[in-house]
């Protein structure tokens, strides 16, 4: 009797500790993610007498506040700031998440959508373009695919190569036969663009 006692006594602590290692992780569940990101300018403008390359960065700050519906499948509201060379949005955007696997290391793609204000911005004309990026509000889009590394139950990092868009304009100057050159100092037209950058993003999720 005691040996049965004895065996059925490690057989149950053994069960409770086989038990507390395959615990599973909520599945649903309210996550937060705090990233940064950075971005290089890719592409060129074609404007009425010049062609301007697209030499602006993009480093931006993320808060998203998501819903995890499953292991596979989060949807979520973020806003941020995105600080370019010489101007500044605030995005407020969509995101959808979606994790390929339920390992520890899992592949993750998301994109988010949605609309950036202007925080602010200079007036003065580039040096050597004379032209004023990014002066008025818009869409924008993200999209990036990474992996997501879990350190524990409520706490993974995110690694990702990204894509980004923001639809705004670009304010040039055109000058005739006979203006006097102030392209230093003021613009005079106005072109909407839709900007594109390629960059990095590190979140941690929590």
């Amino acid at each position: 009797m005691k040996k049965t006692l004895i065996f059925l006594t490690a057989m149950l602590l053994c069960c409770s500790m086989y038990a507390q290692h395959r615990r599973p992780t909520p599945e649903k569940k309210f996550i937060y993610m705090t990233s940064v990101g950075y971005a290089t300018g890719v592409g060129q403008i074609v404007l009425e007498q010049q062609t301007v390359q697209n030499k602006n960065f993009d480093i931006s700050v993320n808060q998203l506040l998501g819903y995890q519906f499953n292991p596979y499948f989060q949807l979520g509201l973020g806003a941020g700031f995105d600080f370019w060379r010489h101007t500044a949005f605030i995005p407020i955007y969509l995101n959808i998440t979606v994790n390929f696997t339920k390992t520890k290391f899992v592949p993750v793609f998301y994109a988010n959508m949605g609309y950036s204000f202007k925080w602010y911005v200079s007036s003065v004309p580039e040096k050597m373009d004379r032209v004023v990026h990014g002066t008025k509000t818009g869409p924008m889009g993200e999209a990036g695919i990474g992996m997501r590394i879990h350190l524990n139950e409520k706490i993974s990092l995110l690694l990702a190569a990204c894509y980004k868009n923001q639809y705004t304009d670009i304010r040039y100057t055109v000058l005739g036969p006979n203006d006097q050159d102030f392209s230093a100092y003021s613009t005079n037209r106005q072109k909407n663009v839709l900007y594109h950058f390629a960059g990095v993003r590190l979140g941690i999720q929590y």
